[in-house]
């Protein structure tokens, strides 16, 4: 077992408020898109569960954690601090509830993407995306192409994101062009976000 009830409660116990709902919205969603596209239950659950932890953070807390897991922030991260959850949460996933790698690898890139990305790294961020408390125009589409494609689905969800970034005038990190641009390499069929979308940060 990755994951015994007592760590899931002891992770549980350092969220509160939204951040304590959504972290348990992500793990059932993380673990129904397990089960629809034959990952890994356990680790899928184990992830999702970790994905936020440090997301209430302050910079200046984000930052210590880089320092001290030997995080390097890109250019991006700098101005964005908070894209650093992802890779700090990571670190903690790692050394202090000893998640193996392609569970960290997965809570590491939930926020931004990546190419060549793994199923079980593909069902962290769209979890993430579609959990059952989000609300934001376009999250129903994400959903239902969710239920067809794991594919179309994040594609979907990164345009979604793009669109947001580019409307408030915010960077882009280039992990999420990268995985954006993989898949229309591969062909992954596109449709068209809604306008209301928020990014997925």
């Amino acid at each position: 077992m990755l994951c015994t009830e007592l760590e899931r409660q002891s992770i549980l116990s350092r969220l509160s408020g939204y951040r304590y709902t959504h972290t348990l919205g992500c793990e059932k969603a993380a673990i129904e898109l397990a089960r629809r596209f034959g990952g890994d239950v356990e680790k899928a659950a184990f992830a999702a569960i970790l994905h936020d932890i440090t997301k209430r953070l302050s910079k200046e807390e984000q930052l210590y954690l880089c320092e001290k897991y030997d995080i390097i922030p890109c250019d991006v991260e700098k101005i964005e601090w908070k894209m650093l959850h992802g890779k700090t949460a990571a670190a903690i996933a790692l050394h202090e509830y000893g998640a193996p790698q392609d569970v960290v690898d997965a809570i590491a890139c939930h926020t931004t993407g990546k190419a060549g990305m793994t199923l079980l790294d593909k069902i962290i961020y769209l979890a993430d995306f579609i959990e059952e408390t989000r609300d934001f125009d376009g999250v129903e589409p994400a959903r239902a192409l969710a239920k067809q494609d794991i594919n179309e689905a994040l594609l979907y969800c990164y345009d979604n994101s793009l669109f947001d970034l580019l409307r408030r005038g915010k960077l882009i990190h280039p992990d999420t062009m990268e995985a954006r641009n993989e898949l229309i390499r591969q062909g992954v069929p596109h449709t068209k976000c809604a306008e209301g979308s928020e990014a997925h940060t």
